[in-house]
């Protein structure tokens, strides 16, 4: 199932949250041009973060180039999906620059729950979804009366007869969660970085929980 809306109104325009997709969206496009839009895998061994060599300084702004790296089309088109769904409410809620810091801080500590799990991986980690897991996180607290419509995959289609749901966030972001930390608890199931989704998710629920007073809840 994907995102594709909620019930939720903008209050303001989102601009730092259309930077970042825009931002990974020329990134991928300029440097896998070349490459049938995959990404190199120099580029990822280079930019990408690799638990094996945390704590060199000099690989430490890996943390945050990784980020803006996505293995293929497909991978950042579902990356920029949640976060165009949820991104946008949530820095409507924060603001633009709490937005990124927060956004980034996210991202960062999905990176280094992937480190403490996987401390003896060479494979390079590389997406947003350790930090887009943290908006979802932050969502879920700041709204968790949202309804959230779902696009369903073929086979839900076809047992209920219809293409889209609406789901409560209360429901569905915590599925989402239990999911990531089923696959992430599962070493063999993925090669996708699931402890990245489960530190950015724990972190944006803390996040929020922090500065819950400010947010505008109840819509």
């Amino acid at each position: 199932m994907f995102p594709i809306g909620t019930n939720l109104k903008l209050i303001k325009t989102p601009w730092a949250t259309y930077a970042i997709i825009g931002t990974n969206v020329f990134i991928h496009l300029d440097v896998t041009w070349n490459s049938n839009f995959a990404i190199p895998s120099e580029i990822a061994r280079t930019l990408g973060f690799v638990p094996a060599s945390f704590g060199d300084l000099s690989k430490s702004h890996t943390l945050a180039t990784c980020m803006f790296l996505h293995g293929d089309l497909i991978h950042l088109s579902g990356n920029m999906l949640f976060l165009m769904v949820f991104g946008r409410l949530i820095e409507s809620e924060f603001g633009a620059s709490n937005f990124l810091a927060f956004y980034m801080s996210a991202g960062v500590t999905g990176c280094l729950a992937h480190a403490i799990a996987e401390s003896e991986s060479t494979k390079p980690l590389i997406g947003a979804s350790g930090a887009i897991s943290g908006v979802l996180g932050a969502f879920l607290i700041a709204n968790p009366r949202a309804r959230i419509t779902l696009m369903l995959d073929p086979t839900l289609i076809y047992f209920f007869h219809r293409i889209t749901v609406r789901l409560p966030a209360w429901l569905f972001l915590p599925a989402w969660f239990l999911l990531q930390l089923v696959f992430a608890l599962n070493p063999h199931a993925s090669s996708v970085a699931f402890w990245a989704h489960v530190g950015g998710f724990a972190i944006g629920i803390l996040f929020a929980v922090a500065i819950y007073r400010y947010i505008p809840t109840g819509k």
